[in-house]
């Protein structure tokens, strides 16, 4: 079967219910309102300067794996010591991504504690509130 008529059925399916989502390139003359830029960096041009230039004090300006695979980036553990002092807080912990977020903050639930999850709550969130040993 032709590449792109491989999934035609279930495309079909998607569509007439309304749940079709198709990747778009981003119109950069959009006020957007639903981003994950909560505090506006992502077009921050200074930050981006400062941020290219420290990366290049290092031999590597990647992790190149997972964490769990090389480690993590000497840049990571620096910045986890800034917002840790930052905070006042005892220790600071970089995560990759939302859904890590989530599932070790649900991890850390006790037998005892308590989630408050509304039906909003990204899926991610959803997902770690079932795994965790709190109600």
């Amino acid at each position: 079967m032709e590449n792109g008529k491989l999934y035609k059925k279930e495309l079909g399916i998607l569509e007439k219910k309304k749940r079709l989502r198709k990747r778009k390139i981003y119109d950069e003359n959009i006020t957007d309102l639903a981003s994950n830029d909560y505090l506006g960096l992502a077009e921050n041009k200074e930050i981006l300067d400062k941020a290219c230039l420290h990366a290049k004090k290092y031999k590597s300006h990647g992790a190149k794996a997972s964490q769990l695979v090389n480690g993590y980036h000497p840049a990571h553990k620096l910045l986890e010591e800034r917002l840790k002092t930052l905070n006042n807080f005892e220790d600071a912990l970089i995560l990759g991504s939302g859904f890590l977020a989530n599932m070790a903050l649900f991890e850390l639930g006790r037998k005892g504690d308590v989630f408050y999850v509304d039906e909003e709550y990204h899926a991610s969130g959803i997902v770690g509130s079932k795994l965790t040993n709190a109600k």
